[in-house]
């Protein structure tokens, strides 16, 4: 899993509470990393968690480059903003269930992050 997110305190809360579950967990801070960290992982990541909001980019345009390289990536999205005020500012063929929306409790996260990796439904698709 690669978690991306600006913000330090917000990975490092993710990435703990997704370790503990025993999910092996690899992060960025921003897009150019990420997906540096994607192709020295290639095969291996199954999900991209990612804050929408990133320095020069967001997580949108990321995950669509992810997906590109890893056709199989499923994708989950974190924001503080709710899915209606999102989908106004970004064009997104991803579905609602896949945007967590800040706060949200540590189960919450893993609730979440199961129902994605266990649907066959929830595979990112670009078009």
């Amino acid at each position: 899993m690669l978690v991306v997110d600006p913000d330090s305190v917000h990975r490092q809360s993710m990435r703990n509470t997704l370790r503990a579950a025993g999910y092996r967990v690899l992060e960025a801070v921003d897009c150019r990393y990420a997906e540096y960290v994607l192709h020295q992982n290639q095969g291996q990541i199954d999900l991209l968690l990612s804050a929408i909001s990133l320095a020069g980019s967001n997580g949108y345009e990321l995950a669509r480059k992810l997906v590109d390289a890893e056709p199989k990536l499923k994708v989950l999205f974190v924001s503080g903003e709710t899915g209606a005020k999102v989908r106004r500012y970004y064009s997104t063929p991803w579905a609602e269930l896949q945007t967590l929306t800040r706060p949200f409790e540590p189960e919450e996260l893993l609730q979440r992050v199961r129902v994605i990796l266990e649907s066959d439904e929830l595979a990112a698709e670009t078009s």
